[in-house]
């Protein structure tokens, strides 16, 4: 008697999951330091004599840093958590804010935030040359989206592929409703949870 072959889906893949976990966590680290750090510096010349230089971090220049750093790491729960479409639907999402930050990465920066007297300064204070720039924070933040960005594809792609983490805390009943049909593994699941498999139930 032959059996027909039967196609079997692609078994689900702990090192892809914690791969892309591990890409959302470095991505949201990435962004958090470069809202951090200085971006630029303004010298002033202060109204009654003296000089005093402000700095600019990258959460004054780009506000959206931060916030979708948090983003990145809640994503982080969100995929280990779900499964299916609702996981796709959040790797979409990450997608978006890592393409976002691709774009403002890449824009031009504005640099109204030293118009007039610098934050902190008294009124009078007038701004001395041009600011002074610094490549760390927009390297962190370039790299920092593409990796976001990476990771939600990832998710989006391979999704399906990732083991829901969120499984093996259901409820008994719903684990036995996912049980393989396989006899042979039907009997060890019975032997596990304590049951006699030759009962006749």
């Amino acid at each position: 008697m032959t059996t027909e072959p039967r196609s079997e889906r692609p078994r689900p893949s702990k090192r892809l999951l914690w791969s892309v976990v591990l890409l959302m966590l470095l991505g949201a680290g990435l962004l958090w330091a470069a809202g951090s750090v200085e971006w630029a510096s303004q010298a002033f010349r202060l109204q009654f004599g003296g000089e005093r230089r402000v700095g600019a971090s990258g959460g004054d220049v780009r506000p959206e840093l931060v916030p979708l750093a948090l983003a990145g790491l809640a994503a982080v729960a969100a995929v280990l958590a779900t499964g299916g479409w609702l996981r796709r639907v959040i790797g979409a999402l990450v997608v978006v804010a890592g393409g976002l930050l691709v774009y403002r990465a890449v824009g031009q920066i504005d640099f109204g935030w030293f118009a007039g007297t610098g934050p902190g300064l008294p009124p009078g204070s007038t701004p001395i040359g041009e600011p002074s720039l610094s490549p760390i924070g927009p390297l962190l933040m370039s790299v920092g989206s593409v990796v976001l960005l990476g990771a939600g594809l990832l998710v989006v792609l391979r999704g399906g592929r990732m083991p829901a983490m969120g499984a093996k805390y259901a409820a008994p009943g719903e684990q036995r409703a996912t049980v393989s049909l396989d006899p042979q593994r039907r009997m060890w699941d019975e032997l596990d949870e304590g049951r006699d498999p030759t009962e006749d139930r």
